[in-house]
């Protein structure tokens, strides 16, 4: 007796839902996954990023031409801009940016206020190359930026010189990045096509995969045990505000929000039709799925609820941090066990251990 092949399938699938599911016929595949998350999640994350870091050096600039006459509300709120696309791209934090170690030069934390105390005192106008090519990582970026823009110090002089290179270097590197990934290199082809297997060489798309999700669990270590833990002290040694990057601005919510923003789009996709890593999860494991579609949206949830600044909400109003806390703990044991499981990726130390100290 012939058996078709629809009742082959359903007989597949049977054997295999135990353990994993049983993905449809029309499932997405890897490469569209990637395709995907490539020209409707990552490239226009480095595009804003480039953008709005353009526009801060623009505003920079228009604020120096006359410190004592233009307000600076235009230029910090480009920065608050600038930094918000900034990190929603970080959960996409694979190829040039990584290969460049664009942190270097964007943001590295924690940022040295001594050591920018000394270079404001001394009065020497720093050029870009200087700020590019001498400076410590920890002199320069959104850092030293929020640091010389928000402090309230008088902005004439050498301050401004120092913010203005501060803002070429970052804007700079994050048009470079950007250049890498749409229009390559003379050695490389654009990475949007080196990485989805659009180019003659490209990277293996198992491998591409992997990188993806090796950067959200990264990215989310990094904020639950590296930031929040220890700034509520978790870890057992007290609250340690150091752990929360800058305070000059009060930014530390909104770090927050940004970053998760930017790996819900990595895992749900952008756009009705869009595909993310939900897409190769979900024929897996629906209930995963959906499971950690809710958590996303619970963590953004508990993260609004806290009556900011973080530094002074972790201090006075600590039950609300612990709630946001809690609640991207979920979303960090979903991906780091169950999601990396589904997709066969395998996760060491050295692929959570960043460039920064964050």
């Amino acid at each position: 007796m012939r058996i078709g092949r629809a009742w082959l399938l359903t007989i597949a699938c049977l054997a295999l839902v135990a353990v994993a599911g049983c993905a449809s016929e029309d499932a997405a595949s890897d490469g569209d996954v990637l395709i995907s998350l490539t020209d409707a999640v990552v490239v226009p994350a480095y595009e804003a990023a480039a953008r709005d870091a353009a526009q801060l050096d623009r505003d920079v600039a228009a604020l120096c031409s006359s410190p004592g006459d233009v307000s600076p509300e235009a230029a910090r709120q480009s920065w608050r801009d600038a930094r918000a696309s900034w990190l929603a791209s970080r959960a996409a934090w694979f190829g040039p940016v990584m290969d460049r170690r664009s942190v270097r030069l964007l943001d590295w934390s924690p940022t040295d206020v001594e050591g920018m105390d000394e270079i404001l005192a001394e009065g020497r106008v720093l050029s870009t190359d200087e700020v590019r090519e001498a400076l410590a990582s920890n002199l320069r970026g959104f850092g030293a930026i929020e640091y010389v823009l928000f402090g309230g110090g008088d902005l004439a002089g050498a301050p401004c010189g120092y913010l203005t290179a501060l803002v070429d270097v970052a804007g700079g590197e994050a048009t470079a990045v950007l250049s890498e990934w749409v229009d390559g290199t003379d050695r490389r082809p654009p990475y949007k096509d080196y990485f989805t297997d659009r180019a003659a060489s490209s990277l293996i798309t198992k491998s591409a995969v992997a990188d993806v999700v090796r950067t959200q669990v990264f990215l989310i270590r990094t904020i639950v045990d590296m930031r929040l833990a220890t700034a509520l002290g978790l870890r057992g040694d007290g609250p340690d505000l150091t752990a929360i990057p800058g305070t000059a601005a009060d930014n530390g919510l909104a770090d927050l929000r940004n970053e998760l923003l930017g790996m819900q789009a990595m895992y749900e996709g952008r756009g009705e039709e869009g595909l993310g890593l939900s897409h190769l999860v979900r024929p897996l494991s629906e209930e995963t799925d959906e499971r950690l579609r809710d958590q996303f949206e619970a963590a953004i949830a508990a993260i609004d609820d806290v009556e900011g600044p973080l530094s002074v909400a972790i201090a006075e109003r600590p039950d609300q941090v612990r709630a946001a806390y809690d609640s991207l703990q979920e979303v960090q044991i979903t991906i780091g066990t169950e999601v990396v499981s589904l997709l066969g990726v395998s996760v060491g130390f050295t692929d959570t251990d960043g460039d920064s100290a964050r």
